[in-house]
């Protein structure tokens, strides 16, 4: 879900850039008349939290509003754990928090919307990979945080380098707080039965031939049992992903349109251009391939209109190939143990071949200020207590002690006694406060094999080369629709070998690209691409340089 790429309604942007104008203007005006600050007297923005005599005047009392995305816990958990969490910061802050929720249900258009209201949230969950956060800045959604984050986040600010603020920054100023107390990678990748495939005489999967050999293996031994038990949407990519980062040098990166990806940056040593995949010649051999596996039965043959949820298959012995991000796939290595012992399981990651994956931005998951806020400097003193105040890391993360999870005798995170999954389960998604350092490990049997996979993938990690680049989409905005119309329509058939003849469907989908602009969406976005390379040339030359370096090297 994380890897979608979302683009806001024409009806949303409109009222956005209409609505924005002026709260950020707003803002501007406060953060203007705070530039008189010293480094022990600081006005703040609202004037409700001054920084006098180097400390923060907590006097005047104040509710802090955060909107985050999410189904909040079926048994009102969060209630409960914001009742004790509110008492700590009327102690310690004199502040009360309020969360609001954003349902998973269309949840991209009512966060537009929720930006729009004019509601005064104060810390709002934002993401520049699946949330449009630099779109959202550019109409004045969020508030610049430049000169407020020493005084009120001072633990944030001072464990924070300064090339990882740059990726927070647009017009070099703050716009986001970064997630980057957590290691992670995403990677995609393909789990498997280990198991299984050592019985068909396969060592490892870790090709498209070795996971041919594989889905055969299961169709011949395993009766009852498909390949991949999957139901595909309109946004099924895995094994075109997959035929991305095996056999081409293509990169996902700003070039990209959509979860399809009919366009991709050519590769990470000339990451400064865009093509289409879908025009080479490898792409109908790719076509051919699917069509091929479709007709074989590696999925069901009723998969786009399947309602099969793959995990729950998996897991049971139904399916043999689980598709997600690798913080997905982890867990199922305790999923499978509790549910058959005896199974074990393997990965087949989309970037087996490279043996490199782009990092994630540091604000994939973030946190960022409404310009509507009325308490910025409360809500960031919250923050820095959320990421680094054990006490609040600990409530704010896993719940209460004793209902929500319990702490075994060697350190370990476990479901407490009498735990009912419907009343106690707990989950906080204000992902970006995440703190390896203070986290509690849940117990996983399966440990020693997630570790293994984590230091596989860990030397993998490449920094971004395009920095803060952000597409302006203001001139392609119509072409990125028709693209992604287009996308939708014919990839996900010609994935799975159900649109038919291959290269017919493949011209059919050709031709659709070509009527929906797709040369002209390029030539923009090589432009933009090639100007901020430019102006940009010092510092991107050298990321570039030492990343392909790493990369190409392994």
């Amino acid at each position: 879900m994380k890897l979608k790429k979302i683009t806001a309604l024409a009806m949303t942007t409109c009222m956005l850039a209409g609505l924005f104008t002026g709260c950020g203007s707003s803002a501007s005006g406060a953060q203007a008349a705070a530039q008189t600050k010293d480094e022990k007297n600081y006005s703040g923005v609202s004037g409700n939290t001054p920084y006098v005599d180097g400390k923060a005047d907590t006097s005047e009392f104040v509710t802090v509003k955060m909107l985050v995305l999410g189904d909040p816990p079926a048994g009102g958990t969060d209630k409960k754990m914001l009742e004790k969490l509110n008492e700590i910061f009327k102690e310690k802050l004199n502040a009360n928090l309020e969360i609001s929720w954003i349902e998973w249900n269309n949840y991209d258009t009512k966060y537009q919307m929720e930006l729009v209201s004019g509601t005064p949230y104060d810390l709002v969950f934002s993401s520049s990979t699946w949330l449009n956060l630099w779109d959202n800045v550019s109409k004045g959604a969020f508030m610049d945080m430049t000169d407020m984050i020493p005084y009120y986040a001072p633990q944030l600010w001072a464990d924070t380098k300064a090339e990882e603020w740059e990726q927070c920054k647009k017009d070099d100023k703050i716009y986001a707080l970064p997630e980057h107390r957590r290691w992670q990678l995403s990677t995609p990748g393909f789990l498997y039965r280990l198991d299984w495939a050592n019985e068909f005489g396969i060592d490892e999967v870790n090709s498209f031939d070795t996971m041919e050999q594989y889905c055969d293996g299961i169709l011949a031994n395993k009766s009852g049992v498909v390949p991949f038990n999957v139901n595909a949407t309109v946004n099924s990519s895995e094994l075109y992903t997959l035929w991305i980062n095996q056999d081409t040098d293509y990169v996902f990166g700003p070039g990209t349109v959509g979860a399809d990806a009919p366009t991709a940056n050519n590769s990470l040593e000339d990451c400064w251009e865009i093509s289409s995949p879908i025009f080479q010649d490898d792409y109908l051999d790719f076509a051919k391939k699917m069509k091929e596996w479709g007709d074989r039965g590696y999925w069901p043959q009723d998969v786009l209109s399947a309602t099969i949820d793959t995990q729950t298959a998996f897991l049971a012995g139904q399916s043999g190939l689980y598709h997600a991000n690798v913080s997905n796939l982890l867990p199922m290595y305790q999923k499978m143990a509790e549910q058959d012992p005896d199974a074990k399981l393997g990965i087949f990651f989309d970037s087996e071949k490279r043996g490199y994956a782009i990092a994630d931005s540091l604000t994939q998951d973030a946190c960022s200020i409404s310009a509507n806020a009325q308490n910025p400097e409360r809500a960031l003193m919250m923050y820095d207590m959320f990421q680094y105040d054990p006490e609040v890391y600990k409530l704010t993360q896993y719940g209460i002690e004793g209902e929500n999870y319990a702490v075994d005798k060697d350190g370990y995170r476990v479901k407490p006694e009498g735990y009912d999954e419907q009343l106690d389960e707990y989950h906080w998604d204000m992902w970006s406060t995440l703190n390896d350092s203070l986290s509690i490990n849940e117990f996983n049997p399966k440990q020693a094999e997630v570790d293994a996979v984590t230091d596989k993938i860990k030397p993998w990690g490449v920094t971004s080369p395009w920095g803060a680049f952000m597409l302006d989409t203001s001139n392609i905005d119509s072409e990125i629709t028709a693209i992604n119309e287009a996308a939708t329509t014919w990839m996900p058939s010609i994935q799975f070998g159900k649109a038919g003849d291959p290269k017919e469907a493949v011209e059919k989908l050709r031709d659709a690209l070509k009527k929906a602009g797709i040369e002209d969406y390029m030539k923009e976005v090589n432009t933009q691409l090639s100007e901020y390379e430019k102006t940009n040339a010092s510092k991107t030359e050298s990321t570039s340089s030492t990343s392909a370096t790493s990369a190409t090297s392994k």
